[in-house]
């Protein structure tokens, strides 16, 4: 498939998928979930709450929809999408842990993209830690690691279903000491509210907690954090990089990160979806 085929098939089949999310059982239900969080974080009119709610409803489905499309979809598919992302990053060729947020189709794009830049030479390697969950819609089997790897998408596997949280920590830094960049999302796992670790920042109104995970595989691999957000653009997305950030600032980075996303548009942030009843 040429690659104006791919793109024209790329965007047909996200729209076709938005639009059966849209209309899906339980959407009302979602949406007022959302209002409420984010009228909780933020000073807005009921009206202009809702809006987000409503935009962040379908950005969660465009970035299942994503997540998908790089688990099965087709390869040429997937590069038209990578090949038309804006970026101006350098990315750090004596490693860097690179920390990002559930924000729009981050979780499939942005490791298609430093993939790319790996096959390219401009970095000697690249891993994403995830946790699958065994899930067969989002999991990389051997065979789709083989297949991307081959058609220019070389990723190491740090899925913690299957390789146990030390497996993957393990790999995620021998990739780093190496030269590598591993990508880790902060807001993975939200801890509780009564936890008494994690890295605390302000997400509007209220105390946000992240995970200590970035800071301390930064602070063992003795590497940079390298804060990326992917942002919205027209029917493609940009690419923006914060600046590096040493482990022991891994809270100011976190921060950023989140100040940046909310400036721009708080509607693609997934967590507002997200099973957190304390968020």
């Amino acid at each position: 498939m040429s690659i104006d085929a791919a793109w024209d098939f790329y965007l047909s089949a996200r729209g076709a998928a938005l639009r059966i999310h849209a209309d899906a059982d339980g959407a009302a239900v979602a949406i007022e979930r959302e209002r409420a969080r984010v009228n909780t974080h933020f000073d807005m009119m009921d009206a202009d709450a809702t809006i987000t709610a409503r935009r962040s409803f379908l950005y969660t489905a465009d970035a299942a929809f994503h997540d998908q499309l790089l688990a099965s979809g087709r390869i040429d598919v997937l590069r038209a999408a990578v090949e038309s992302i804006v970026a101006d990053i350098a990315l750090p060729k004596g490693g860097a842990l690179a920390i990002s947020l559930h924000y729009g189709p981050a979780t499939a794009l942005l490791p298609l993209w430093i993939a790319a830049a790996s096959a390219r030479g401009l970095i000697p390697e690249f891993g994403v830690i995830e946790n699958s969950r065994r899930n067969p819609s989002v999991m990389l089997s051997p065979a789709r690691h083989a297949a991307l790897a081959r058609n220019g998408f070389p990723l190491s596997d740090l899925d913690i279903a299957t390789l146990g949280e030390c497996g993957a920590l393990r790999r995620a830094l021998a990739i780093l000491r190496r030269g590598g960049i591993v990508l880790i999302f902060a807001d993975g796992q939200l801890p509780p509210p009564d936890a008494r670790r994690g890295l605390v920042c302000r997400l509007g109104r209220r105390e946000l907690r992240l995970p200590e995970g970035a800071q301390w595989l930064a602070q063992a691999a003795g590497v940079p954090l390298l804060p990326l957000l992917v942002r919205p653009q027209g029917d493609s997305h940009r690419i923006v990089g914060l600046p590096l950030e040493a482990p022991c600032n891994a809270p100011l980075a976190m921060q950023a990160l989140i100040d940046a996303a909310m400036a721009g548009d708080p509607a693609p942030w997934w967590r507002w979806t997200c099973s957190a009843d304390h968020l």
